[in-house]
């Protein structure tokens, strides 16, 4: 039989299942940068990227509403989204082995498109659509969830460093800015941008990453850490407060710079 045999095995020892319909899955790993074409339509992961996004919301807010019972929406809404944030996603989708089942242009940056993780959420998309909810679920909680991620010490972790320096700016009353310095290319020509976290004006970190946002957590996260250890600087910061009635939080970008 076939299921015996490839590439009937090798999806076998990454989902842990024999898979029923298995071109879903093959469609699952193929980038829209090596799109097929089928009865006159361009094929590839880009429709089960979309389902899969959704139902991995819906089962990963059910594993967390079950396990957690005693915990606030608030809670559960900010490790979800710890779970599901594409850089999550991405090292998921690394440590199962799903990059060798992908089939992409070699032009196309991982660190850029966030192609593993997009290809995890198509892969879901896959199982909903070939083993139904209970089996993706199932999949979801003992693949990923039991297997690679430790709940408890994610709930714990501090992942938003953008919004906990807004918020203690706008408690000590301290004008933040978050400044583009310069959009640079990698080795792949991807855009890295360069961003600096100014409190008061004076310069917290300078973050580096693959989008603005990113670059503006990792400059935030810096700035954090500079904060807590470095009493001379928290001072200095501390010493430029603003009146209540100025503009407590702005961001400076060029102009026609995107994330």
């Amino acid at each position: 039989m076939l299921r015996h045999k490839e590439p009937y095995v090798l999806y076998h020892d990454l989902l842990g299942f024999w898979p029923g319909n298995i071109h879903l899955y093959e469609i699952a790993c193929l980038h829209s940068s090596s799109s097929i074409c089928e009865q006159g339509r361009r094929i590839n992961n880009e429709r089960l990227e979309f389902l899969g996004d959704a139902i991995l919301d819906a089962i990963v807010a059910d594993i967390l509403f079950h396990r957690f019972g005693n915990r606030k929406e608030g809670f559960l809404t900010n490790t979800r989204a710890k779970i599901v944030k594409r850089e999550s996603l991405n090292d998921i989708a690394l440590k199962i082995g799903l990059d060798r089942f992908i089939t992409c242009s070699s032009r196309i940056s991982s660190h850029n498109n966030y192609l593993y993780g997009n290809a995890l959420e198509a892969l879901i998309g896959a199982i909903y659509l070939d083993q139904g909810y209970d089996n993706c679920k199932r999949f979801i909680e003992t693949r990923i969830i039991d297997s690679l991620i430790d709940l408890e010490k994610l709930s714990k972790e501090e992942t938003n460093f953008k919004s906990r320096l807004i918020e203690w700016s706008q408690k000590h009353k301290i004008d933040i800015q978050f400044a583009l310095i310069e959009t640079l290319v990698d080795q792949n020509n991807s855009p890295v941008f360069q961003s600096q976290a100014l409190l008061g004006g004076l310069s917290g970190g300078i973050g580096i990453g693959y989008s603005k946002k990113e670059s503006q957590q990792n400059a935030a996260r810096i700035a954090i850490g500079r904060l807590r250890k470095d009493k001379s600087y928290r001072q200095m910061v501390l010493a430029t407060r603003k009146n209540e009635n100025q503009e407590i939080v702005t961001e400076k970008t060029h102009i026609g710079q995107q994330e």
